[in-house]
């Protein structure tokens, strides 16, 4: 049990003060009730939104059923889902998920977009420097190499993480 769950459940002892979920139910909180750790009396939104989508019985099961260390993790989860499900019905967290999904893959096509330019502005480097006499074969070796792009701070960092390693669109 984490430290805020130990100090509800002692404030709890001390007060007589029934847990959110016992306070929404109108029943008696016991010493052993579920919901004392994870719903305290001062956040009855918290459970009150949990109770509308899954039910009391249902996340007594649940609660039961998981493992004590893992079930603050779960009401989060849970809270999360209530909270989602309230503000869209139909779908509940997927919107967001969805969401997410799509700045995702239009981040991604404006990477490729912006590689595809550093590889166009490489190319008029090369074809602008070869036109100079005094361009050795040691420049263009930097410049047909990745060394021009990393020689920016942000270069260095791209060219260091494998995640952004684009051998096939440079070449």
């Amino acid at each position: 049990m984490s430290m805020r769950s130990l100090r509800v459940m002692r404030s709890y002892s001390k007060t007589d003060i029934p847990c959110a979920g016992c306070k929404l139910l109108r029943k008696r909180c016991s010493k052993d009730c579920i919901f004392v750790p994870y719903f305290p009396s001062t956040e009855p939104g918290k459970f009150a939104g949990v109770h509308r989508i899954f039910g009391a019985s249902n996340l007594s099961k649940i609660l039961r059923d998981i493992p004590v260390i893992h079930r603050g993790d779960a009401v989060d989860s849970m809270v999360y889902e209530a909270d989602a499900r309230l503000k869209d019905p139909v779908y509940g967290c997927v919107s967001s998920i969805a969401s997410l999904q799509n700045q995702v893959s239009q981040l991604q096509s404006e990477l490729v977009k912006a590689l595809a330019e550093t590889i166009s502005l490489r190319a008029q480097l090369a074809e602008v420097l070869s036109a100079f006499p005094c361009a050795n074969n040691q420049t263009m070796e930097r410049i047909d190499g990745n060394e021009c792009l990393n020689s920016s701070a942000l270069g260095q960092a791209y060219s260091q993480d494998p995640m952004f390693d684009f051998p096939h669109l440079l070449k």
